[in-house]
């Protein structure tokens, strides 16, 4: 007989089988600790019963329960399939995953300022939504194969050690109680808005100076505002009191010449303040650090990077000169400055589109100034006898805020029936001051000398 003649069940003669009726029987010694692991992966992953595992790889369950225990697996009579454990999650927030992707969406919507669902998050969630809807009868295996993903997920999302980003977001919604008009907003955030933190409650709308203190009072300055202010004789104190100032001084001069790049992103809308200030004036190193003592005073990074030389059409200019340069993290407070505070689109610009910030009229007296201040150190000059601040589109709302303070002499000067800039006599300006007294920079000392 030849040595590769086969059995009637297709198996070589002499491998430690024989035939028995229609099903193949393995002799004494033919299994081992090597052949058996994927008994226990049947029997713990796929959840079979022994049963069903000694029918598949045809033994008997006597034999199948034996190897798995020598594997070191508990086994005992009347162990049958076991089901998945059930995710750990809150009612509300299965109730609300059982409504569907779209639903979920809608909800976010409601309660979370700029969040965005991008395509990857989108089909995370719909998929989390599968994962919840499946019998917990289903195998592991069978959920990965249905919902194509890996292996490991299955049980990070039963136990809740991970879940996609807009679950997560959904969660803190449902758990946070939240004022009529206002919506979640994350402080900061990882991973290009994977991860978010420490929420606070935003107004949709502005309506009252009630709601900016509400916001302010939410954030926690860093460190480095108290480290700051020691620049400009400034105790922790003052600076506690003065933050509704400092936010508003920030947003003069976000309205200004600061560069505010970001918008709506993937998963978040967020944005940060980028601020040059020319190397000609050593004064603008002074109001390069108070932006960053206000930004700062709202829990935002923002510190000095390294100078910026000319480029584009400035190098071509009489004198080009270098710029200081500051950067702040990028964060959600800042797109919601922009966008509520300023009243302005992402798609438009403080160069080109007026601001829409009438809730302004109604701020005490120092908040409107602190304003002005940011919006004079970012676009303001001096003239002999008059202080000018050139905004082009905002030129009659800055003129309007002035003379809501008293500044009488305050006009605009129009060019083409558009306006152009504002102007107020210096003298009246001293009363503000319109160049903030912090800083002192060359305008304010020369804005002094009018006294």
């Amino acid at each position: 007989m030849s040595s590769d003649k086969k059995d009637s069940n297709g198996s070589p003669e002499g491998d430690g089988v024989h035939s028995r009726g229609t099903k193949t029987r393995h002799f004494r010694g033919y299994w081992n600790l090597e052949n058996t692991k994927d008994w226990v992966e049947m029997f713990l992953e796929d959840h079979l019963p022994i049963e069903d595992i000694a029918d598949k790889v045809v033994t008997d369950p006597a034999t199948v329960s034996a190897w798995i225990k020598k594997h070191g697996v508990e086994v005992h009579q009347g162990m049958r399939r076991k089901e998945r454990d059930p995710p750990q999650i809150s009612q509300e927030l299965a109730a609300l995953l059982a409504k569907g992707p779209d639903e979920v969406l809608k909800y976010l919507d409601q309660r979370v300022w700029g969040i965005s669902a991008s395509e990857a998050g989108l089909k995370q969630l719909k998929k989390f939504c599968d994962f919840l809807a499946l019998p917990l009868s289903v195998w592991s295996k069978e959920v990965v194969r249905g919902l194509h993903i890996d292996k490991s997920m299955v049980g990070a999302w039963t136990k809740g050690t991970m879940r996609p980003y807009l679950v997560r977001v959904a969660d803190t919604a449902l758990h946070t109680e939240v004022r009529p008009g206002w919506k979640l907003l994350p402080l900061w955030l990882e991973s290009g808005g994977n991860e978010q933190g420490s929420w606070i409650q935003v107004p949709t709308q502005i309506s009252s100076y009630d709601d900016i203190q509400t916001v302010v009072r939410q954030l926690t300055p860093l460190q480095s505002t108290y480290q700051r202010g020691a620049i400009f004789g400034l105790v922790n104190e003052q600076i506690d009191i003065l933050r509704e100032d400092l936010f508003s001084y920030l947003l003069g001069i976000m309205g200004g010449d600061a560069s505010k790049a970001g918008g709506k992103q993937k998963r978040f809308t967020s944005s940060n303040v980028d601020l040059h200030l020319t190397l000609k004036q050593p004064t603008n190193e002074r109001l390069g650090e108070f932006a960053c003592l206000c930004t700062n005073s709202l829990g935002i990074i923002m510190d000095r990077k390294q100078d910026k030389q000319p480029t584009g059409t400035t190098r071509f200019g009489m004198h080009p000169s270098a710029a200081y340069r500051w950067i702040s993290a990028r964060s959600p407070v800042i797109a919601w400055m922009f966008n509520v505070g300023l009243g302005l689109k992402w798609d438009e610009c403080t160069t080109l589109h007026q601001l829409k910030m009438d809730w302004i009229f109604s701020t005490p007296k120092s908040f409107r100034t602190r304003f002005i201040q940011g919006m004079a150190d970012s676009d303001g000059s001096m003239k002999p006898y008059e202080v000018v601040i050139t905004s082009v589109p905002n030129a009659d709302f800055m003129t309007r805020l002035l003379q809501s303070l008293g500044m009488s002499t305050a006009h605009t000067i129009y060019e083409e029936n558009k306006p152009l800039r504002t102007m107020v006599n210096a003298k009246q300006a001293t009363a503000l001051p319109i160049f903030n007294e912090f800083v002192k920079s060359y305008r304010y000392q020369r804005l002094m000398e009018h006294i």
